[in-house]
């Protein structure tokens, strides 16, 4: 009989400590003080907040391809760093206490942009920063063929075929020729008139 109370104190002494380790792993964790910022919504922002954000988001676009500095980029898309951090929040790192600031390599952000069409350049939602630089890259040959910097052959090769974020892009030389005619395009501006990323 004394065998078994023994056995059934330990036992409580063992779920005790137990219990305590337990409560000093949640004590123990970090406070939301230390957490990064998180960038802000574009349902919750206003229409210059807006503006804000896809200047901050075709900062971060430069960033990553390194066509600049960060105070060089932040000049050059006219905005300041408290700006900048609002609205891209993780995806700008470092920057305290002598570091520089350096983006993250990729995001999964949604952004609303210009996608080519066989009716020209609409709004369409591409996620992810992989997508939006591939969409980026074929506005770019699509300048160049427009230029007469790369032949109708070249850019075909390339892109015919070719989906990006689940959608096939216009790679009909003939078709994007007809419709810059007709001002349907809008090249010069990725995410033209439309909003940000959520």
């Amino acid at each position: 009989m004394r065998q078994g109370k023994r056995s059934d104190t330990t036992g409580t002494r063992k779920n005790r400590k137990r219990s305590r380790k337990g409560i000093q792993k949640r004590t123990s964790e970090p406070s939301g003080k230390h957490r990064k910022p998180r960038s802000t919504r574009p349902s919750n922002l206003t229409r210059r907040e807006k503006d804000a954000r896809k200047r901050s988001l075709a900062l971060l676009s430069d960033f990553r391809r390194h066509r600049g500095t960060f105070e060089e980029l932040l000049r050059e898309h006219h905005l300041d760093r408290r700006t900048a951090r609002k609205h891209l929040g993780r995806d700008l790192r470092g920057g305290g206490r002598g570091q520089r600031v350096r983006p993250s390599k990729a995001d999964s952000r949604v952004r609303e942009l210009l996608f080519p069409s066989p009716s020209g350049d609409v709004p369409a939602k591409i996620r992810g920063s992989k997508a939006a630089t591939k969409l980026s890259e074929f506005f770019t040959d699509r300048g160049k063929l427009l230029g007469n910097k790369l032949s109708s052959e070249e850019f075909e090769a390339k892109w015919r075929g070719v989906r990006i974020a689940g959608q096939e892009v216009l790679a009909d030389a003939a078709t994007i020729f007809l419709r810059a005619d007709f001002g349907d395009l809008k090249i010069d501006d990725l995410y033209g008139s439309v909003g940000g990323a959520e």
